[in-house]
């Protein structure tokens, strides 16, 4: 089996193949125009901070907190606090050692994990949404597994970077296979709409899918282009796994 970050990271000639035009220039000019600030408060990067485990402790503790608590009510809460710190320290760190007085948050972290919690709680709430899904689940397809998205707003599907920096290439990428996978799934609806969101400097943008695929790919459809890049990176694995 294989993970996003690696088919998205790697796989160059299949990815130019199949989405010709999705590059750096692409990446320039989506940044430039088609990148919007939401209204937040930016968090800094201090240097006591573990920013792996940080940002994927907000968004755990914003999928726990959302029409059920507060995000103070969690952090509170020092036994639920610990819980999905170590929750996500499993998820993360599955080849690294780490003994239990790496899952306490230092006070830097703690208020981090606040921050960020809270702006991706607003960020949510903004849209108006009558369906919200943490960590939908997506049917894998030959060598890739079953993999789940960050976070599904009605008909939007969102993947989140908590990063500082801008969105590039590999970011569009990882969405795509989402997008591919449940494209290809005939027990789930596809979604119409996508985009990216940093809770860390309230960068995010929106697009519609057909309209990304026909830019990127010179024309085609949704369903064409994600069963093609399907397809063809599955005989590529299969090729490579012979030699």
């Amino acid at each position: 089996m294989i993970s996003e970050r690696t088919i998205a990271e790697k796989f160059t000639s299949i990815w130019k193949l199949s989405f010709p035009f999705l590059n750096s220039n692409f990446m320039r000019v989506f940044n430039e125009s088609q990148v919007y600030k939401f209204e937040q408060s930016e968090v800094s990067m201090p240097s006591d901070v573990r920013y792996d485990l940080v940002a994927e402790s907000a968004f755990n503790i914003v999928a726990k907190a959302y029409n059920y608590c507060s995000v103070d009510d969690i952090v509170s809460d020092s036994e639920m606090l610990n819980s999905i710190v170590k929750q996500t320290a499993e998820s993360i760190w599955l080849f690294t050692k780490y003994n239990k007085d790496e899952l306490i948050l230092n006070e830097s972290e703690i208020e981090q994990v606040i921050q960020l919690a809270n702006n991706f709680l607003d960020f949510i709430d903004s849209h108006n949404a009558t369906t919200v899904n943490f960590k939908p689940s997506l049917k894998g397809f030959g060598f890739i597994p079953d993999l789940e998205g960050d976070v599904s707003i009605d008909d939007i599907l969102y993947e989140v970077k908590t990063v500082k920096r801008n969105f590039k290439t590999s970011d569009l990428k990882q969405l795509s296979i989402y997008l591919a996978l449940r494209q290809v799934d005939d027990n789930h609806k596809s979604w119409e709409y996508a985009g990216l969101y940093n809770p860390r400097t309230g960068a995010y943008s929106k697009f519609k899918v057909s309209s990304f695929v026909s830019s990127v790919t010179g024309g085609k459809t949704p369903n064409e282009a994600f069963n093609d890049f399907l397809d063809t990176l599955i005989r590529d694995m299969q090729v490579d796994s012979k030699f």
